[in-house]
């Protein structure tokens, strides 16, 4: 047979195995790098630090970390975190950190702007990745994000910052710095501050030449126009109070998410997706140009359905659009309006919010006006809570017979249906049984995903009740909090 690890002296004896040396340390004759590695599985500076008493060599090994992670659930009492923060930047010896990450318990509400100062500077010397800093938010400045003192904070150039995420206080006013390039930034968050115009339109169309992503959200401190002019830019996600004209110049911008757009000056040749959160789409306000007609998705997020917008692009790929219907006729009849000419589009998705008018006559007049889908998706929120909905008067149109025939809706191409939040009532089985009969020629899929409050437990009969309405061989799936129910 083969030998083992230690060869026989004469007489079959093995020696002794050997032992090693007292005080001999080969954790701490491993490299750095995988010292590192050891340290970073803790998943906690301070249980990091803490190794520092096992010896001599290992003081210093967690102040040279790549990722300096300051948060999580053995995150000390809030008195002292913002200490242990500054001790740990302090202590920080290595010449770069790749990410630095800065999340307060949220115990620890109002963060003073001058403790957070010192470590944006901190970010702006060492970094060359990612800074991620988070603010526990005040639930007074959110209720009431005018009232109280205005604190500044500083956000130096940081030149080796690729991402920056910065969730901060509706209180702070972010203050940047004129001169100097965030020469490899690559996405850029900030979230919950208020800012200067004329500062933000530098940052963006000046110092930030490599950005692809951009979100903001904030408070401008005075009325101001907002001009963003990248050769970069890719994803915008814009959502900006107080502002006067939004110009957005930008040759490789793909997808763009707005709100409180009051005008709107847009050239992005490369567009493909649109978010639009204003409550209007005035021509003469809100100028498209060098966009062409087809969208991969348009999605509008408002009470109000702009027609000048569904009808600005001729093809989309997937259209979504929030049904808010108040019970007044005049805002039913403008409903029909604004929808009477949809772009032409493969998939249909509705977000019924708060609508107060019938479920079937609103839904036939969307698929009457858009009837090559492939896939039709509705989300019944408003079905979930029917106490909340207000009937509309008797002389509304949704209530007239010819409101919910199928006269005039083929739906040839139709191959899925999903409807989420069902709650399986006879305004929901009505709607059902209508569509079945509209698309019978090639539905392959129904996807019913259930409420169960305050809705009645869902059982057999009613699962049973759903697939009646459609022809036998139809594959139906029905999800109960998001998982398939299966009926034995």
């Amino acid at each position: 047979m083969g030998e083992g690890r230690h060869r026989r002296r004469p007489g079959g004896m093995l020696p002794p195995p050997q032992i090693m040396g007292e005080g001999e340390d080969r954790i701490s004759a491993l490299p750095d790098e995988l010292l590192h590695i050891i340290l970073l599985r803790l998943c906690s500076p301070r249980a990091a630090a803490r190794t520092s008493v096992l010896s001599r060599s290992w003081r210093h090994i967690w102040v040279r970390l790549p990722r300096l992670i300051l948060e999580g659930p053995d995150a000390p009492p809030p008195a002292s975190f913002l200490d242990s923060v500054d001790a740990a930047l302090a202590s920080f010896s290595a010449p770069i950190v790749k990410e630095l990450h800065i999340n307060p318990p949220n115990s620890c509400p109002g963060v003073p702007a001058l403790r957070v100062a010192p470590w944006l500077r901190f970010a702006s010397q060492r970094l060359v990745g990612t800074l991620f800093l988070i603010a526990p938010l005040l639930i007074s400045s959110i209720l009431k994000p005018d009232v109280g003192g205005e604190e500044e904070l500083e956000l130096p150039v940081c030149e080796g910052a690729t991402t920056i995420k910065l969730y901060l206080e509706h209180r702070w006013r972010l203050r940047l710095c004129p001169a100097g390039v965030f020469s490899a930034l690559t996405d850029l968050v900030i979230k919950f501050c208020r800012m200067d115009g004329t500062e933000l339109t530098a940052l963006l169309s000046t110092q930030c030449p490599r950005l692809r992503n951009l979100r903001i959200q904030a408070k401008l401190v005075m009325l101001s126009d907002i001009s963003i002019r990248s050769d970069s830019l890719e994803s915008l996600w814009f959502h900006v109070r107080n502002m006067g004209q939004l110009e957005v110049i930008t040759p490789r911008l793909e997808v763009l998410d707005v709100s409180q757009a009051i005008e709107a000056h847009l050239s992005a040749p490369k567009l493909a997706e649109v978010v639009w959160n204003v409550d209007t789409f005035d021509p003469c306000r809100h100028q498209f140009t060098d966009e062409g007609l087809h969208l991969r998705l348009l999605q509008i997020n408002h009470n109000s359905l702009v027609a000048s917008l569904l009808q600005r692009f001729d093809t989309v790929g997937e259209l979504k659009l929030s049904v808010s219907i108040s019970p007044e006729i005049a805002k039913y009849n403008s409903f029909l309006h604004e929808t009477s000419k949809l772009p032409k589009c493969e998939t249909l998705s509705v977000s019924s919010l708060w609508n107060n008018h019938g479920l079937t006559p609103t839904m036939f007049h969307l698929l009457r006006n858009c009837n090559s889908i492939r896939k039709f998706s509705v989300q019944l929120v408003d079905s979930s809570n029917p106490s909340l909905r207000q009937p509309c008067p008797l002389p509304c149109p949704c209530r007239l017979e010819e409101s919910c025939k199928i006269d005039g809706i083929t739906l040839d191409s139709l191959e899925e249906i999903e409807i989420s939040f069902f709650t399986c009532s006879h305004e929901e089985l009505e709607f059902l049984e209508q569509v079945s009969r509209c698309c019978v020629a090639i539905l392959k899929k129904l996807v019913i995903n259930y409420t169960p409050f305050p809705a009645p437990p869902l059982t057999k009969e009613a699962c049973e009740k759903v697939r009646s309405k459609f022809h036998p061989n139809l594959e139906v799936e029905i999800y109960k909090d998001w998982r398939l129910v299966h009926f034995d």
